[in-house]
């Protein structure tokens, strides 16, 4: 019988996982740069560079986060960048040394027919067969939770929401929403630019503040950072904008809750309601599981619980998934 190398992938628009029945676990940013020029070229060494290497090096290329929302941007650049990150990020578990590679995916849970066959594509020569699944089903697998539980996972590009029982989820049984963290940095961006006349700020540095200091439901909290101000660094406040921005999420959050729960078998809406699960990295947002807990009270008893290691979660439970499915649910990969 041959070798086979089970890969659970996790293909996130900033951050992406692979873990491996061979142990692997590896996350790598999800970035691809180009050098802009042949002088840059030259100075890297390299005609393309993933991840942490990209961004140390950003001013010599140019730069493609090529998988918004986990999908790949709809043109010819960003495909071919996520083809490369792909490819790249699956040499990481060291596949070459087996003779079979099976993966399982995880998507959001709106993914296309197109964008499923632009994974595929993508995955030619890299592994022999995959299977396609949603994040949060993912997430619930690695919990154990497939019994009753809701998953809100709070990704970069959207929030996807789902009702777990027993089976994959259908269509009806998740949804999509773009609230998540990348509307947040936008909305925080504004409103520094708005307070500070003059700040000068990119979404990395916001999303950099966002990250150590979000929070929600609490007083306003001093979170001070250098912001530069027309050329000059100021040590200003900005803990007040973090929650008001925070803030902008939990509304279309809470609505998409109450949509998922009320489509459900009426005899099943207290179990689900009562194993809420907060996942991705929108769920390290400070107090978020008490501020949706408290917006959702009217429709009935509710417990929400947030996840350890969101960002290894949906891998985990990918691996879990793979290594214990039957042959006939995976879709086998062309070599060409």
């Amino acid at each position: 019988m041959a070798e086979r190398l089970v890969l659970g992938i996790d293909l996130g628009t900033y951050q992406s996982t692979i873990m491996g029945s061979n142990e692997t676990n590896v996350m790598v940013e999800t970035v691809v740069g180009r050098p802009k020029d042949p002088v840059a070229r030259n100075f890297l060494g390299k005609d393309v560079l993933f991840g942490a290497e990209a961004l140390v090096n950003k001013l010599a290329c140019t730069l493609y986060r090529p998988l918004q929302s986990g999908v790949p941007q709809d043109d010819e650049t960003n495909r071919a960048a996520a083809r490369s990150f792909v490819q790249h990020l699956i040499e990481k578990s060291d596949s070459d040394e087996f003779d079979e590679v099976y993966g399982v995916i995880c998507s959001p849970s709106t993914i296309s027919f197109t964008d499923k066959s632009n994974l595929m594509s993508f995955l030619k020569g890299s592994v022999n067969a995959i299977m396609v699944v949603s994040e949060p089903f993912a997430v619930a697998f690695s919990l154990d939770e497939i019994g009753g539980s809701i998953i809100v996972d709070i990704g970069s590009g959207s929030t996807d929401i789902a009702r777990i029982y027993g089976t994959f989820p259908n269509e009806n049984d998740q949804i999509s929403i773009n609230g998540a963290g990348d509307s947040v940095d936008e909305v925080l961006a504004d409103l520094i630019r708005a307070k500070y006349t003059g700040a000068q700020v990119t979404l990395d540095m916001v999303r950099t503040w966002k990250e150590a200091d979000s929070y929600v439901q609490s007083e306003d909290r001093k979170v001070m950072v250098d912001l530069p101000v027309e050329g000059k660094t100021q040590n200003v406040d900005i803990g007040d904008l973090i929650k008001e921005a925070c803030e902008t999420i939990m509304t279309p959050i809470v609505n998409g809750l109450k949509e998922i729960v009320a489509g459900a078998d009426p005899e099943y809406q207290p179990l689900l309601r009562n194993n809420i699960i907060l996942a991705g990295g929108g769920s390290l947002i400070d107090n978020i599981e008490v501020r949706i807990a408290d917006e959702l009270s009217e429709i009935g008893d509710i417990t929400i619980n947030k996840v350890d290691d969101p960002f290894q979660r949906v891998a985990d439970g990918a691996l879990k998934l793979g290594m214990i499915m039957p042959d006939e649910q995976f879709v086998e990969v062309p070599d060409k």
